[in-house]
């Protein structure tokens, strides 16, 4: 996505119902790959949802890996994506 930003999706398994345990899954999976580059884990922004009727629960997230001593290595301070939309004509 950018220099030391990235993101992970996935789709959870017939028998996963909830898209919060997917995207636990996507934060074990991010702070793996920014151990392996010696770095932490910074999330940016996630979203997930649910499974319902011919659809599997799934989840993103979009995070950076930065350095310990990086400024921008903070208390997270994301927002979640509405789930629903309201149109008003």
């Amino acid at each position: 996505m950018g220099r030391d930003t990235y993101m992970i999706a996935k789709d959870g398994s017939f028998t996963t119902f909830g898209g919060g345990a997917v995207k636990a899954e996507l934060y074990q999976e991010a702070n793996t790959f920014c151990e392996n580059k010696g770095k932490q884990l910074m999330p940016v922004k996630d979203a997930s949802r649910d499974s319902g009727y011919a659809r599997y629960a799934s989840a993103e997230l979009q995070f950076r890996c930065l350095d310990a001593n990086d400024p921008e290595l903070r208390r997270p301070t994301m927002e979640s994506e509405a789930n629903v939309k309201i149109k008003v004509e």
